[in-house]
C-alpha cells in the first residue's frame, strides 16, 4: 500500500494541464468562470485529478487559463459549493474525496469494513501510556478511580488517507505490560488477542460532532474548522465486563457512519 500517496498531494502541486479537448472545444458564449468550472469538472470525472488531490495555484490557474484570479476564484466557488472540491484557507483547494461507508455494529472491525470495500487499510499505534483513571472513566470502566489505565492512540487510515484518530483506554489490570509492549502491535485488536480478551464487541456508542482541536486537525491533516464526528464506544468481553473505552475522531468530510441494528446508544 502506498501511505505517502496522500502527503505528497499536501507537499506538491499536482501537475496539471487543462487538456486541449475540454479547454478549446468550449462554449465560448459561456462566462469565462463558467468555462472554467466544466474544464475543471471534466478533469475530475475523467479522474486526472483523482480524490484528495490539491490542486495548483491560483496564481498557476488563473496563467493557465489566462484569466485573472477573480475569475478564476469564481469557478472555485462554484465548484466548492457543488461538492467537488474543498477550498482550505492558507492551504490551497482538494478534489473532494468520495466518502468511505464505515459500519458500526457490535462485532465490526476496521479493517474488515474497509476490506469489504475494496480499499487498502493501515493502522498506525503513535503512543501508549499508562496513567491514573479519572472518575469518569473509572465509571465506565467499572473500576476504582485513580487505578492505572493503559492508553493507546492510534490513526487509522483508508488507501493511504487519514480516516479516524482514535484513543483506546485499557484496565491495566486486564493488559499488564501493554504499554512497554507496544512495538509488538500492530492495531488494538492485536491488544485483545496477547491479553486472551475473546471476542471483544460494542456495547453502546455515542456519536456527536464537533470542531478538532489542534492535535486532531494535524493527525486527520485537515482544517481546525472542518468538523469531525465522534463514536465514543464502550467494547466488553464474551462476559460483558468493559474492556475498553474508545473515543473514534473521523474526519467527517472522508467517512459515512452506518449504525447497525444489533447496536444500543447511550
Amino acid at each position: 500500500m502506498q501511505t505517502g500517496r496522500y502527503d505528497d498531494f499536501l507537499e506538491t502541486s499536482t501537475t496539471f494541464r487543462i487538456s486541449s479537448m475540454s479547454w478549446n472545444n468550449s462554449d465560448h458564449a459561456l462566462p469565462r468562470w463558467r468555462q472554467i468550472e466544466l474544464a475543471l469538472l471534466d478533469e475530475i470525472e475523467r479522474k486526472s485529478l483523482a480524490p484528495g488531490a490539491r490542486l495548483p495555484s491560483e496564481h498557476d490557474l488563473a496563467q493557465n487559463f489566462g484569466v485573472n484570479r477573480a475569475t478564476l476564484r469564481r469557478a472555485l466557488a462554484e465548484l466548492q459549493q457543488k461538492g467537488m472540491i474543498r477550498i482550505e484557507k492558507g492551504r490551497g483547494a482538494f478534489v473532494r474525496e468520495t466518502p468511505v461507508a464505515y459500519a458500526i455494529g457490535r462485532h465490526s472491525r476496521f479493517g474488515q469494513n474497509l476490506a469489504s470495500q475494496n480499499i487498502a487499510s493501515e493502522v498506525r499505534i503513535l503512543r501508549a501510556a499508562e496513567i491514573p483513571a479519572p472518575a469518569d472513566l473509572a465509571r465506565r470502566l467499572e473500576i476504582a478511580p485513580g487505578a492505572p489505565v493503559v492508553f493507546f492512540e492510534t490513526l487509522s487510515f483508508a488507501d493511504g488517507v487519514p480516516l479516524s484518530f482514535t484513543r483506546h483506554q485499557l484496565p491495566a489490570a486486564r493488559v499488564p505490560g501493554a504499554a512497554v509492549e507496544v512495538a509488538g502491535f500492530s492495531c488494538i485488536s492485536d491488544v485483545y488477542t496477547r491479553y486472551g480478551m475473546g471476542d471483544v464487541t460494542r456495547r453502546t456508542t455515542r456519536i456527536t460532532a464537533r470542531l478538532p482541536d489542534a492535535d486532531e486537525a494535524h493527525q486527520l491533516r485537515q482544517p481546525m474548522t472542518m468538523p469531525i464526528l465522534i463514536a465514543e464506544t464502550i467494547k466488553i468481553d464474551p462476559a460483558g465486563r468493559p474492556v475498553d473505552d474508545t473515543i473514534a475522531r473521523f474526519a467527517a468530510d472522508r467517512v459515512q457512519l452506518h449504525v447497525g441494528e444489533d447496536m444500543a446508544f447511550d
